[in-house]
């Protein structure tokens, strides 16, 4: 079994560049798989996966499992730019619906379509470099808010 130690990430962290969410960190698996933040702001988000042999299934397209994570981290993106402070405590579900194979450079854009107390509703979809719609997602985030402080007297 690796030690603690041999699962440190080695490369600098990725960090979203754009938006309220500038600067926090992208989930260093999604970084790995070369995902990157393209837009995020206003419950909307664009993320570019590149592609490269790492990705790949046995057909030599992108494998699902990367389709599904481009996916399941534009709509958390998304999410966490609908409240200053919001966080995602999690995917609640994710459903996804593959059209395509696929292939080369792919864009997800997510859009969040309802966020109420404690969970949001997302959609998001995948082209291709041609625009070929690759796959359609839906998904529902568990919402974690700041917790405001008590005003005291000073």
């Amino acid at each position: 079994m690796d030690s603690p130690e041999s699962c440190a990430v080695l490369e600098p962290e990725a960090v979203i560049p754009t938006g309220p969410l500038a600067g926090s960190a992208l989930a260093p698996f999604a970084a790995w798989l070369g995902i990157a933040v393209r837009e995020a702001d206003l419950g909307r988000s664009m993320l570019v996966m590149t592609a490269s042999a790492r990705l790949a299934n046995r057909r030599g397209v992108i494998h699902g499992g990367a389709i599904a994570t481009l996916m399941d981290s534009s709509m958390a993106i998304a999410t966490r730019t609908i409240e200053s402070g919001l966080e995602t405590s999690g995917t609640v579900d994710l459903n996804i619906h593959f059209i395509a194979p696929g292939r080369g450079d792919l864009t997800a854009r997510a859009e969040v379509k309802h966020a109420g107390g404690s969970i949001a509703f997302c959609q998001c979809e995948v082209r291709d470099e041609a625009g070929t719609l690759v796959a359609t997602a839906m998904s529902s985030f568990k919402l974690r808010r700041p917790k405001s402080s008590p005003a005291g007297p000073e």
